[in-house]
């Protein structure tokens, strides 16, 4: 009998422990797990701005969790990402955690191997990001930062030569002239890697496309629109085809540190981008003044481009459900590793506990676009073509500007491909 009552207590003891979370932890303590170390599996994508922020993420877990080993394994995002968690879920090796960018929430909540994001972090998620990380009603991810796209323009450079902030295809034409004849170049860019090439076309379509057609991805795999025969598409390939023509020589053979260092010693007077290309900016020259607008459109209406970025995703076959949660938690609650990754990432947050904690360089420019509501979010087309597609293309679209082949082809290739341009 004594030992029935035993078994019992044990058993009840076990089914309380195993219910237990650790939320709500006094700042600092430490979590400090029995038996056996427990492995935590993190697969990270990573774009190059990203480089670093998990060592800073791994320092500040392996403090706070003292029996748990964080194995990281770090890939390129834009390059390598996609085809490693392909295969891990191909064959059931999924990681613990996965950290990529918020559109990769909702492609791979279709494969069913993403758990749901527990409703206790949802109300501390921005509006914004919210809705860039939930497919059918339910949040399958937790972003903790959103960065800006469009121009950056070096306005020291404007104000010495009395340019205005070009609104239409007519004011940036006139800007880009006036630079020239000023023995200005007028744009940095860099045209080695197809994740840029992939990048700028975006940026173009969602403010010639998608802004007005939100569902043009879906007319496009039904047919009803094509890339051949579209003034629209044609308008977006031309405008890389015109920063090309108005960049440095070399802009076909360097890659981004390099078009960002010149950027930031004054080289160039604008720089179709993102922040990210702000990480060194202060570091080089700290006397120029910084600022950001929309690449102008064909209706003159073009939006500054948000995106919500780093973005963390839980295995719906974890084995530590509980403790994945716990380790998500901390790393939304420390507010001194949230300093420090958007302040090296140049990013605002997505979390609106940490709003104060926003302070890209360019930050004014930033909120007066959100005073305004000239904000759209980059889902608007990342949504709707995947991003393999997107750099399928610009791989085409960069040998085009290299002249190894037509347009017609780029537009052939595209067309044809339409069935791999949908969401999994």
């Amino acid at each position: 009998m004594k030992k029935r009552i035993m078994l019992c207590v044990l058993i009840c003891i076990c089914l309380f422990l195993g219910s237990c979370s650790y939320y709500g932890l006094p700042k600092g303590e430490i979590v400090t797990l029995e038996d056996e170390k427990i492995t935590i599996r993190i697969l990270a994508g990573q774009s190059t701005s990203d480089a670093g922020i998990d060592e800073m993420m791994a320092e500040i877990l392996e403090n706070k969790f003292e029996n748990v080993d964080f194995e990281w394994e770090c890939v390129g995002w834009g390059e390598k990402f996609d085809s490693q968690i392909t295969g891990k879920f191909a064959t059931g090796d999924i990681p613990d955690i996965m950290i990529g960018k918020a559109q990769d929430a909702s492609a791979y909540a279709l494969t069913g191997n993403l758990a749901p994001i527990p409703e206790t972090f949802l109300a501390e998620i921005s509006e914004t990001a919210l809705k860039a990380v939930t497919y059918e009603g339910t949040v399958y991810g937790l972003p903790i930062n959103t960065f800006y796209q469009g121009v950056i323009y070096n306005k020291t450079i404007f104000e010495e030569y009395g340019l205005e902030i070009p609104k239409t295809q007519e004011d940036l034409k006139n800007t880009t002239e006036t630079l020239s004849a000023n023995g200005i170049v007028p744009f940095a860019s860099h045209f080695q890697e197809n994740w840029n090439q992939g990048n700028i076309t975006m940026q173009f379509m969602i403010n010639e496309i998608f802004k007005d057609n939100p569902w043009w991805g879906i007319d496009f795999r039904n047919s009803l629109v094509h890339y051949a025969d579209n003034e629209d598409i044609l308008a977006c390939m031309e405008y890389s085809k015109y920063i090309l023509e108005n960049t440095w020589e070399d802009a076909l053979i360097i890659n981004q540190n390099e078009a960002d260092m010149r950027f930031a010693k004054g080289e160039a007077a604008m720089y179709l981008t993102g922040t990210w290309s702000l990480q060194f900016v202060e570091q080089i020259d700290p006397d120029i003044e910084f600022g950001i607008f929309p690449y102008p459109n064909q209706k003159g209406d073009a939006k500054l481009i948000t995106e919500t970025n780093i973005t963390f995703m839980k295995s719906a076959v974890t084995e530590y459900d509980t403790l994945v949660d716990d380790v998500l938690l901390e790393i939304i609650t420390n507010e001194e590793l949230l300093e420090e990754i958007l302040e090296f990432t140049q990013t605002n947050t997505a979390l609106k506990s940490m709003e104060h904690l926003n302070s890209i360089i360019i930050q004014d420019d930033i909120d007066t676009y959100v005073e305004k509501d000239c904000i759209i979010n980059a889902s608007a087309g990342n949504n709707q073509l995947v991003w393999t597609f997107q750099t399928d293309v610009a791989q085409m679209q960069l040998k085009w500007l290299k002249n190894e082949i037509t347009l017609e082809e780029v537009f052939q290739f595209a067309d044809s491909h339409r069935d791999k341009s949908m969401n999994r």
